[in-house]
């Protein structure tokens, strides 16, 4: 009997490089042999889970139907895992206006909090609903739980990304965390003044499986914030550091249950 994984892919959505995120994501999955990928740019064709060990998830304001969210549901409660990374847990919504423009970007208005009326069961499963992010700078990560095989010994470490603030929902284990706070702007919350330890990185239980979610993972090409903007300034984001690609591979071999090497001294 074959020792292969199956990993089902989902990037698309809006105002974000999903064409960088997924080459990144199957060139991790490429180091170990045993995987087979598929690749989607929804959420549709989900009966492929049949057959998967596990499903990443890496879209913004694309929310699947109430049958597709039941589909990814059920998958876990009977085993399966997700890994989720970034904007899926955000529902893009503007206020009436009047027009705004941030950073270079025309938008209609500002942008309205993940309502809880939104995809309720999806959201339940991810364990968060977006409310706002802060412009990109510095997030220094602090490693929280080095008991978890996917943390267990990496260090804390500083990236640059869209700091992200959300509401939990239901049991999480955090595994990294970050504090900050500051404007939003662009948002209705103009600003956020409390500063906890927000989860970097957290892993859900649900069922008998489980879903490993980190918000950090923003990235944009030129062409990818149209029609708020014809030509944006190229972002990569935490793509290209090894620190997040380090997330990656090891939430890979999360789902695939697979051995995760020690970092190197």
């Amino acid at each position: 009997m074959t020792n292969a994984k199956h990993i089902h892919i989902v990037t698309g959505g809006k105002y974000h490089d999903f064409d960088l995120a997924r080459l990144k994501l199957l060139q991790a999955m490429a180091e170990d042999e045993r995987i087979r990928a598929s690749c989607a740019m929804d959420y549709a064709g989900l009966e492929i889970l049949d057959k998967c060990s596990g499903l990443i998830l890496y879209t913004c304001d694309m929310m699947p139907t109430d049958e597709q969210a039941e589909q990814m549901d059920s998958f876990v409660r009977n085993g399966g895992r997700i890994m989720a990374l970034h904007a899926v847990n955000a529902h893009l919504e503007f206020t009436d206006g009047p027009e705004i423009v941030t950073s270079g970007v025309r938008i209609p208005g500002l942008v309205k909090s993940t309502a809880e009326t939104v995809s309720p069961l999806f959201m339940e499963l991810l364990g968060s609903r977006f409310v706002t992010h802060l412009a990109a700078q510095e997030v220094h990560v602090h490693v929280e739980d080095q008991d978890h095989p996917v943390t267990r010994g990496m260090k804390d470490f500083t990236l640059v990304d869209e700091p992200y603030v959300a509401t939990p929902l239901g049991e999480l284990r955090t595994l990294m965390s970050a504090r900050y706070k500051g404007s939003t702007p662009g948002y209705v919350t103009e600003e956020i003044t409390d500063d906890p330890p927000r989860p970097q990185l957290y892993v859900k239980d649900h069922g008998k499986g489980a879903v490993l979610y980190s918000p950090l993972g923003h990235a944009c090409g030129k062409y990818d914030m149209r029609p708020l903007m014809d030509e944006a300034p190229v972002v990569r984001g935490p793509w290209d550091d090894e620190n997040y690609l380090e997330i990656i591979r090891r939430g890979i071999a999360w789902i695939t249950e697979a051995p995760i090497a020690a970092p190197a001294a």
